[in-house]
């Protein structure tokens, strides 16, 4: 229970920063770094399936 308590609290960005735990406060920021990383991620997979997309369509154009 504790351990999902503490996890709870890890992902919202208001109550570390209330507490003032460091190791707390440090863990966040190693969790909304990973969810950048996830973010950016995906986007990037999106980019390459619209490229992918774009260049079977010119391809496709050009008699290939």
């Amino acid at each position: 229970m504790f351990k999902t308590a503490a996890a709870k609290i890890a992902h919202n960005s208001t109550i570390p920063a209330l507490a003032g735990n460091s190791d707390l406060r440090q863990f966040q920021d190693l969790i909304n770094a990973e969810k950048v990383v996830l973010v950016s991620f995906q986007r990037l997979g999106v980019d390459i399936t619209k490229a992918a997309e774009s260049l079977r369509a010119w391809g496709a154009g050009e008699g290939g």
